[in-house]
């Protein structure tokens, strides 16, 4: 109980403006010996002056003693609001749906430069599943929470290979790309079925900026040339 209530006051100072609320919650996500970051929505309120907001969902295991057996128990959350500075919003707005920090029991941990989709990192470890008929990997039934969080997606060995060499190289990872557009991330196709409202916002947001840089232009355009009927007289 006592870590609840540390976590839940480190949360509300970082919801009051943290320069880096990932970093922070690292920081106290480290003492589970297991755990995955996700970016789970964001937020933009006002125009003149607006405020930037980042919520994360985060999953921990840690063991338990549940039916007089020792076994690993998953728990899924999310954090309040958080409001963030502008260049902070805009390092982790294109990876909602995705584990932007990670640690699993053997210690492996990845970070924001390595952001995948979740449940990656657990793939081809037979401790979690096998690959099963067709070439896709099945998790255990303790562990069907990872397939649940990547929406039911299928992970085949080929997408498995490309998430494999972005991790070694340092680099996120989207998932598949088709037809020009990911998997994963803030534009990815899995995250339009999985995060709807989300979707919706994001598309709207991106129209209306659109329409304020065109008539801006327009305005520009339209100045321009009075300015130089002007200078022709």
């Amino acid at each position: 109980m006592a870590w609840r209530v540390a976590a839940l006051a480190l949360w509300g100072l970082i919801a009051c403006g943290s320069k880096d609320p990932v970093r922070e919650l690292i920081r106290d996500l480290d003492r589970y010996p297991e755990y995955s970051l996700i970016v789970d929505d964001t937020r933009i309120e006002g125009s003149f002056f607006p405020d930037y907001a980042l919520r994360f969902q985060v999953l921990t295991a840690a063991g338990q003693r549940v039916a007089g057996r020792d076994t690993i128990v998953y728990e899924e959350r999310r954090t309040d609001w958080m409001e963030v500075r502008e260049e902070t919003f805009y390092r982790y707005e294109k990876y909602v749906g995705m584990v932007v920090a990670s640690k699993s029991l053997d210690g492996r941990r990845t970070g924001t430069s390595q952001a995948h989709p979740p449940g990656y990192q657990y793939v081809g470890n037979p401790q979690y599943g096998f690959w099963g008929g067709g070439g896709f990997w099945q998790f255990y039934g303790q562990y069907a929470l990872m397939s649940h969080l990547m929406g039911g997606w299928g992970v085949g060995r080929g997408d498995w290979e490309d998430y494999r060499r972005n991790r070694e190289r340092g680099r996120p990872y989207y998932g598949p790309v088709k037809g020009g557009r990911p998997t994963f991330g803030s534009r990815g196709s899995q995250t339009q079925k999985t995060r709807p409202q989300f979707y919706q916002r994001q598309q709207s947001r991106r129209q209306a900026f659109s329409g304020q840089v065109k008539n801006r232009m327009g305005r520009t355009t339209s100045g321009w040339g009075r300015g130089s009927s002007r200078f022709g007289k």
